[in-house]
């Protein structure tokens, strides 16, 4: 642990670290399944989430581009407070159903999710030994599907058992108290981190030249901008893909389960495996690998296929393109210069971010020129082998 290591024992870090993913997340997440009731209530289309969405990343990729100068003045768990605290007004202003406040929500939103990745780099590598990083960032990690589980099975109860106003208004305060609930540890962990290094005089630009200028960050940005798409093309469109294929909403349902539980052990598991079978830039050679594999199978995947077999893809899909997340981010830390975390952090977030609001488009653009998913998952596919090319070839210097 450095000098200047926040006051706190590893599995403090990665728990607080993970609580704080797992409340944005949450909060994050919650917004498609509002959806249906909310644009009910203001008179729009279902389908207008995706605007919704597209604008949250928007703004959580400028905020991560823009994280270093603020987390290193406020400190990593503070800023991580003040990302929950925009998450909370955010989603408050959701519920006003006003379509202005809304759309201000939405920023807000991507506001608060964008410092939490780069925030908690360096709380987890000030604290985490070498031997532990690439594990300590992916259990970080598995917040973002926890939260997101979390939040498919809370809000349609309360939706049910109140309306959907009341349901967003619980989760600000959710997220308010999250943040609340921080405060007692904010000292340790801040405490002679605050304010020193050289993220603290770093811009948005800087950051972005960072990453563009060490091969090695500029490799996993560009690789975190092709898993990242990957992975919302399969979150996204594997339950309409599979009712269009035949199968009913409850089987469709059940095999995105599996593929989220896929993910959550694929997360885990492949920080494992970086920490203690591989290098992290085989590790994520053999990740994208099945992401290409396991997404040219969901090519192949027809009406006539038992139910078994297509749960057991979804689930390797799942797996594969959930999986990368934690051995990236401990990567980036571990490449970046020292005091640079933060920066390269979030510099490399800004590409990740990217690539979500990029590859579902041009998923839904190949649907919509040929009429078939096939085209869509080939097109996924060939991203993946692309980026398995990539990280096996010689490392960068």
């Amino acid at each position: 642990m450095s000098a200047d290591a926040p006051r706190v024992g590893v599995a403090t870090a990665v728990g607080v670290a993970f609580a704080v993913q797992a409340g944005v997340a949450l909060v994050i997440f919650a917004p498609p399944v509002l959806a249906p009731a909310a644009t009910r209530m203001m008179g729009l289309d279902p389908s207008t989430v995706g605007v919704f969405t597209s604008l949250v990343y928007l703004f959580a990729a400028i905020a991560a581009v823009s994280s270093a100068r603020p987390v290193a003045a406020l400190g990593a768990l503070r800023a991580s407070q003040v990302c929950l605290l925009l998450c909370a007004a955010g989603i408050a202003l959701v519920a006003t159903a006003s379509l202005p406040l809304v759309l201000l929500g939405a920023m807000l939103l991507g506001l608060g999710y964008g410092p939490v990745t780069p925030s908690s780099a360096i709380i987890l590598v000030s604290t985490l030994p070498a031997r532990f990083r690439s594990l300590g960032f992916s259990i970080k990690q598995t917040g973002v599907p926890v939260g997101a589980g979390a939040c498919g099975l809370a809000i349609p109860a309360l939706v049910a058992a109140f309306d959907w106003q009341v349901a967003a208004c619980a989760l600000a305060a959710a997220a308010v108290a999250g943040a609340v609930l921080c405060q007692p540890l904010q000292r340790d962990f801040d405490e002679g981190v605050r304010g020193s290094g050289p993220s603290a005089s770093t811009s948005p630009l800087g950051s972005l030249a960072l990453v563009w200028r060490l091969p090695r960050l500029r490799e996993l940005a560009i690789g975190s901008f092709v898993f990242a798409g990957i992975q919302m093309c399969v979150v996204t469109y594997l339950v309409v893909f599979l009712t269009e294929t035949g199968l009913g909403l409850a089987a469709a349902g059940l095999a995105m389960t599996c593929a989220m539980i896929g993910g959550l052990v694929g997360r885990i598991g492949g920080g494992w495996v970086a920490d203690t079978l591989l290098a992290p830039r085989r590790t994520l050679a053999l990740v994208s690998l099945l992401m290409g594999m396991t997404s040219l199978g969901l090519a192949c995947v027809q009406p006539s296929w038992p139910l078994a077999a297509v749960i057991a893809m979804a689930a390797a899909a799942g797996l594969s393109s959930i999986a990368w997340n934690g051995v990236y981010l401990a990567e980036v830390a571990h490449r970046a210069p020292p005091g640079m975390a933060t920066a390269a952090t979030g510099g490399t977030m800004f590409c990740t971010y990217a690539g979500v609001m990029v590859w579902p488009t041009a998923f839904y653009v190949a649907h919509a020129a040929t009429g078939s998913y096939v085209a869509s998952f080939v097109l996924v596919g060939l991203l993946g082998l692309a980026g398995a090319a990539m990280f096996v070839r010689p490392s960068p210097d």
